[in-house]
């Protein structure tokens, strides 16, 4: 349900506002005073620049360019030309949500109003948020020091130039033309002042919405990996002390203590010897727990579950609050970077400061850091579906083939996990190191947060594929033994067994692995 964010100053829009405007659509209202403020600091920053001293992209040209003095004539046109000139990208285009976020930080950026912006600026970004002007900001090929290809994209659709996402989720390329988009809105195209046409192109306030955008998507897949790994956990009867709380008493490790609750949780009611014999029968199902009708042979007669399982198993704690750390880390930066004056120059105390706030190099490290520490837990994952199949770890039948000779079983669902994981393991390679000259030498240094991003992204379905792999294995191993699921994973194993048929006989296994994946993929759990 959709409501509206009020501000009445810059601390008001917090991470959480951020995502309640980009993602559920809440409309951003300005208060009076917000926009006071606003105003008189443009009214000193105007009577700085009367005195006729040499402001960087105001009165000069921009990045080898700086050293020209621009007329008063050439400053008229100069503020709507650096982001008609600068547009060079393509689709894809960063996903409607995306695009709306980076309007909400940019926003964000100019409250504080060091960025130098007008009153009518802020509402005219602010009516644009709410009218669902979308502009179509690519998501890749952006080699720039900081943000400028991509946010001549974002803000040149304000002035008529360049074009607004039309339909769909962005990565189809549709799209309209600005100014008829504006103009089916009633609305002119905006004229930028003094200093607004640099403010709209410096900083990196996509920075901060493509981070704010992988940290969701992060946080649900940390906790489908949790599902993911007690599942394993339990399919193979693995024995529970790596997962009591002493561990993390051990490991000085709070958010470790808090994996550990969350497996409590989803583990509850597993003995602690796995020697769980009585079944809990449930709709549709024999007193074994298996679909009546497709009962495997040999059901029940399960070898004894294991004394010590595999490293891989034992280490999930450890693996899961990584990732849950690096996320947290990721929050940490995204709270200070909303708040922050990423412009340059900026206005403050009466001088204009050039500085380096639009190298946001800590949120396109923490999205490569993130990058790394999901394909670490995929690579987990990837290994218990192995153990899963090998019938030393499980007493199951090899293969977790129903009619073992006759029948492959899930052999080649590993397979697939194979080729994912090396997918992954490229795509956790930083993209933020690897600085190039640009500008003839003088923009030398760049972040790559786009790349970071676009590469996180392509990384978040792959990982959800490979879980998906694994949690059908793991319905195929509480199927073949014939025991019971612990009963905190039974809504989850209920989940799946309605999804996926026992594989009884060989069938093709793709739509199974496509159809659970497009089920995490709409975020189904937690």
């Amino acid at each position: 349900m959709s409501g509206t964010i009020r501000l009445h100053s810059a601390a008001d829009l917090t991470l959480a506002a951020l995502e309640a405007i980009a993602w559920d659509g809440w409309q951003v209202r300005l208060a009076p005073e917000l926009l006071g403020h606003v105003a008189a600091t443009r009214k000193d920053m105007l009577a700085a620049l009367a005195d006729g001293r040499e402001v960087y992209g105001v009165t000069t040209g921009m990045g080898y360019l700086a050293g020209v003095s621009l007329s008063a004539d050439e400053q008229e046109v100069h503020q709507a030309n650096l982001l008609r000139g600068r547009a060079v990208g393509g689709p894809p285009y960063l996903e409607p949500a995306e695009a709306r976020a980076v309007l909400v930080v940019r926003l964000a950026g100019f409250l504080d109003g060091a960025a130098g912006g007008s009153p009518e600026l802020c509402s005219f970004l602010a009516d644009r948020l709410n009218d669902g002007f979308i502009p179509a900001i690519p998501s890749t090929a952006v080699g720039c020091a900081g943000e400028i290809i991509p946010l001549a994209h974002a803000f040149g659709p304000f002035i008529g130039s360049g074009d607004v996402l039309a339909a769909g989720d962005g990565r189809s390329g549709a799209t309209q033309d600005a100014t008829g988009a504006l103009a089916a809105r009633g609305v002119a195209p905006y004229r930028p002042g003094a200093k607004e046409g640099i403010a709209l192109l410096a900083g990196a306030p996509a920075a901060v919405a493509l981070g704010a955008a992988r940290r969701r998507a992060a946080r649900v897949l940390y906790q489908q990996l949790l599902v993911c790994a007690a599942c394993a956990i339990d399919a193979l009867r693995a024995p529970l002390s790596p997962y009591q709380p002493v561990v993390a008493r051990l490991a000085n490790d709070p958010i470790m203590a808090e994996v550990l609750d969350r497996l409590a949780e989803l583990l509850g009611g597993a003995d602690q010897d796995r020697s769980r014999s009585e079944a809990r029968a449930r709709p549709g199902r024999n007193p074994q727990g298996t679909p009546r009708g497709h009962e495997p042979a040999g059901a029940g007669n399960r070898e004894p579950s294991l004394v010590q399982a595999p490293v891989s198993f034992r280490v999930i704690p450890q693996v899961l609050a990584h990732l849950a750390r690096v996320t947290d880390r990721l929050e940490e930066d995204l709270r200070r970077g909303l708040v922050a004056v990423t412009d340059s120059p900026a206005f403050v105390d009466g001088q204009f400061v050039s500085h380096g706030g639009f190298h946001a190099v800590d949120l396109a490290s923490d999205l490569d850091y993130l990058c790394i520490a999901l394909a670490q837990a995929a690579e987990l994952a990837g290994q218990h579906a192995h153990r899963l199949l090998d019938s030393r770890f499980t007493g199951l039948p090899d293969q977790l083939a129903a009619a073992p000779g006759l029948n492959a079983g899930l052999v080649v669902v590993q397979k697939r996990i194979v080729g994912i994981l090396n997918q992954l393991r490229r795509l956790a390679t930083p993209a933020s190191i690897g600085l190039a000259d640009t500008s003839l030498g003088q923009e030398d240094a760049m972040t790559f947060t786009f790349e970071s991003a676009e590469k996180l992204r392509r990384a978040e379905a792959l990982l959800r594929d490979v879980i998906a792999c694994v949690l059908l294995i793991c319905r195929q191993a509480w199927w073949l033994g014939a025991t019971p699921v612990a009963p905190g994973l039974e809504p989850y194993a209920g989940a799946i067994e309605d999804m996926i048929e026992p594989v009884v006989r060989d069938r093709p296994l793709g739509p199974d692995i496509e159809r659970v994946s497009r089920f995490l993929a709409a975020g189904s759990w937690p």
